[in-house]
């Protein structure tokens, strides 16, 4: 159990790695390939996608779920029974994806983007994305079944490939065929990862048959039944992320959608890492809750809780030290400038709610595994939607950094909610909370970032070169920071021998 963990969140986490390294190097090329209200166009229209995957429902979570369940059993017909049902309701939710982003999406983007006569193709492109939305609804079903099988890291190997043809693709074809090339590239590469997940999903799973027959309500009601509160928390957040690019688009312009989207980016690789490092954690606090091993379960959470939060931190610490001027760079002497200045307080303010976020890293994967949602779902539902109207009211008076403010004040009053609940579910005192998960990697994490601002002062930010080795020394820093302040003697002791025992 151990080793698959291991496995897959190391896994994960390097997924995420790539995929940053090959969005950093891309995003300058289409942004300098498309313009800034082109770029901003492909962002909002990447959120009509993104608002059409609400329609997954929380089925991909309860195939996994189920996929486990029933593979554990042997009960293979039951197995193929639920996976039938699941097909037909991709095939019906990416159909009316499809259909909304065919029919009902164009006559919307004239509210959002005042001059759509320079986007050329525009109704082949609304329908490439339609077709990429029925894909991505069918990639929903089948990494559903290898996640299932606790195979992370082989949907991590076909994304790497993915995104490096990707990237070939649009060095090679974008700037001469401009946003439908961008979308067409799109598609084709989504439609060689879907075939090379059912390719592995038939290897590992040689009795999969989809049966048409066998389908019947009670099926749906098994798949939508373990989703549905699921769903609702990841609705309305998916609805408070993706009305940002919308509140900024129709409030100022789609230009500054563009300034927006790149400090956005950087800090959700973070949230993107902190996912890949817990999403193993589920299943054991299932396990754990259903032993009824309380003890183990509030220590298991409450010391990893730790753990993840003293690993995120030195990435935030980077964000607030060298984020602006990285940007800069990332971008080129013709747009970083402006970039950087403009997005520097957007950038300060979602890294201030992502790390208020990490201070209880493991909290919905430990709350899905014991089965207690409704509360957390009603607070993300509520707090979600006074991020939406907070942009709406700040976008005006503070420009994008107003729809950022609303961000950062949805998450503390989550966090603060949250860590009441935590503490009232563990039978703890707040402050015995604080002392035992935060106190400690704040210390370091505070610290750590004092170091990194000296550091970025002695040797400067003006070459990508200087950031690396500000980011390198930053790191080494870090590290000795939490050996002598953060980690109890125990654990160092745990560390010393595990590298002794290295060959």
């Amino acid at each position: 159990m151990h080793r698959r963990l291991t496995v897959n969140s190391i896994s994960n986490v390097s997924c995420y790695f790539v995929s940053l390294v090959v969005s950093f190097s891309l995003t300058p090329f289409i942004l300098r390939s498309l313009g800034d209200s082109l770029y901003g166009f492909w962002v909002l229209l990447l959120s009509f996608i993104g608002y059409a995957s609400i329609l997954e429902m929380g089925v991909q979570p309860a195939v996994v779920k189920l996929v486990g369940h029933y593979k554990a059993r042997g009960d293979i017909p039951k197995l193929r029974e639920l996976l039938s049902a699941a097909l037909y309701f991709f095939l019906a939710a990416g159909g009316l994806a499809g259909l909304v982003l065919v029919a009902v999406v164009p006559p919307l983007v004239p509210r959002f983007v005042s001059d759509l006569a320079q986007v050329p193709h525009l109704r082949w492109l609304f329908a490439v994305l339609a077709a990429d939305a029925i894909v991505m609804f069918m990639t929903y079903l089948f990494a559903g079944i290898l996640y299932g099988w606790q195979m992370y890291y082989a949907k991590n190997l076909i994304d790497i490939g993915t995104w490096l043809t990707n990237a070939l693709l649009l060095v090679l074809f974008l700037r001469p065929g401009g946003i439908l090339t961008l979308a067409a590239i799109k598609l084709a590469t989504d439609l060689v990862a879907l075939s090379a997940i059912v390719s592995v999903c038939r290897r590992v799973f040689p009795e999969l048959r989809l049966q048409r027959g066998a389908v019947h309500q009670g099926s749906f009601r098994e798949l939508l039944g373990f989703g549905s509160r699921i769903f609702v928390s990841a609705t309305t957040s998916r609805l408070a992320t993706h009305a940002q690019p919308m509140i900024i688009s129709s409030g100022l312009s789609a230009a500054a959608t563009a300034f927006y989207s790149f400090p956005a980016r950087l800090v959700d690789f973070g949230r993107q890492i902190t996912w890949g490092l817990t999403t193993g954690f589920m299943p054991l606090f299932s396990e754990l809750h259903s032993l009824e091993e309380r003890a183990l379960l509030e220590s298991v959470y409450l010391r990893y809780s730790r753990y993840v939060l003293l690993a995120m931190l030195p990435i935030l610490v980077l964000l607030f030290a060298f984020g602006p001027p990285f940007i800069g760079l990332w971008l080129g002497p013709e747009h970083g400038p402006a970039y950087a200045e403009r997005g520097r307080v957007v950038l300060y303010l979602l890294a201030a709610a992502s790390l208020v976020e990490s201070l209880q890293p493991l909290l919905w994967r430990f709350f899905i595994g014991v089965g207690h949602l409704d509360f957390l779902v009603k607070v993300s539902a509520a707090t979600s939607g006074l991020v939406i109207l907070t942009g709406i009211v700040l976008v005006q008076p503070l420009g994008i950094a107003g729809v950022a403010v609303g961000v950062l004040l949805g998450a503390v009053l989550a966090q603060v909610v949250f860590a009441h609940h935590t503490c009232r579910f563990l039978h703890l005192s707040l402050p015995a909370f604080i002392r035992r998960v935060h106190l400690q990697p704040l210390l370091a994490g505070g610290i750590g970032l004092g170091v990194a601002l000296g550091i970025a002062r002695a040797i400067g930010t003006g070459s990508l070169l200087a950031l690396a080795a500000g980011a390198t020394s930053t790191c080494l820093a870090y590290v000795a920071i939490v050996w002598l302040l953060a980690l109890r003697p125990e654990e160092r002791r745990w560390v010393a021998a595990r590298i002794r025992r290295r060959p």
